[in-house]
């Protein structure tokens, strides 16, 4: 799969993506075996548009915009939901990640995590709005320590920093 990269972006199989990050969710669409038009790559709802609404059961938006703009993730979330709700999407779930995925691996394992079929159109716990984060982030902001998945004792007690 050829991956042509100009001004505005990234283009695949004459699909635009505006950063690599969307590439990365497209390639684990992909990988699920879905179509482009299954993807439902910037689907329009209002004047909005969604990154992604894989057979038209689950909303995707994919923005770590959290590392760009500084923006509240869950304010971001929640005004996203609130446009889908005034437009008659009240029962689709929307799925909001800010996660910096290397590679569509990482995807896969990250909503595997958080229990989310883009395939079946499933998401488990709130069924109106998941967010998907990489807590890591967080984990070091509050303890000065790199999380990885190899880095913690699943029996060891957590202690955070000042305990």
């Amino acid at each position: 799969m050829k991956i042509l990269r100009d001004d505005l972006g990234f283009v695949i199989r004459g699909e635009r993506f505006v950063s690599y990050q969307e590439v990365q969710c497209f390639r684990y669409l992909q990988w699920l075996g879905l179509s482009l038009d299954e993807m439902g790559h910037e689907h329009q709802v209002g004047r909005w548009s969604f990154d992604f609404f894989p057979r038209e059961k689950v909303f995707w938006e994919h923005h770590p915009i959290g590392m760009k703009s500084g923006e509240d993730l869950y304010k971001y979330g929640k005004r996203r939901r609130l446009t889908l709700n005034a437009f008659g999407y009240s029962k689709a779930p929307l799925v909001v990640s800010d996660v910096m995925f290397k590679d569509q691996w990482e995807v896969c394992d990250m909503m595997n995590d958080y229990e989310i079929d883009f395939k079946e159109g499933r998401v488990k716990g709130d069924p109106t709005i998941c967010f998907v984060r990489d807590y890591s982030r967080d984990w070091e902001a509050v303890t000065g320590v790199e999380f990885t998945r190899d880095s913690i004792d699943a029996g060891a007690p957590l202690i955070f920093a000042g305990e």
